[in-house]
């Protein structure tokens, strides 16, 4: 979970959507949209195909099934700051969905062309020192989800 706003600029399209079941939004999550037409908080790349937007409210387990939160929706150029597995970012670069509300750098630098990536990073990050599991953050702007289907699976 994030927990934090993640908007820095760009165009804000927001709306409103409920969560399904007791599960825990927290600010800045990236929600997948599910098949009853509600949202969740993602947990893996796979979650890709589903990606509808970031979580600009929260709302806990203690929320009742069906609460409302806002979410700015991806795909229209907004630049959102991500954690992210990895020292250096290169503009450009694709990122994948990994687990717990970070993004992991796609295998090579593909440009947003790669299986499953959601995001691509908007500008060059310093290089840091350490290794590749050090976490650091990025601003990037998400490709379009479920909506538009920009995001590829194969």
């Amino acid at each position: 979970m994030s927990n934090k706003m993640r908007y820095r600029y760009g165009p804000k399209v927001l709306r409103s959507v409920k969560k399904t079941g007791t599960v825990a939004i927290e600010l800045g999550d990236m929600l997948k949209f599910t098949a009853s037409g509600k949202v969740m908080a993602v947990s893996a790349s796979g979650d890709a195909t589903t990606l509808v937007g970031l979580a600009m409210s929260a709302s806990p387990t203690t929320d009742l099934t069906a609460t409302t939160v806002r979410i700015c929706e991806i795909g229209h150029g907004t630049v959102f700051e991500m954690i992210v597995a990895s020292a250096t970012q290169t503009y450009g670069q694709g990122y994948v969905i990994s687990a717990a509300q970070t993004l992991l750098k796609y295998s090579t630098l593909s440009f947003a062309t790669g299986t499953n990536v959601v995001a691509v990073c908007a500008k060059d990050g310093p290089t840091a020192a350490g290794t590749s599991t050090d976490c650091t953050s990025v601003l990037v702007s998400f490709k379009s989800g479920i909506f538009q289907k920009d995001i590829a699976t194969s």
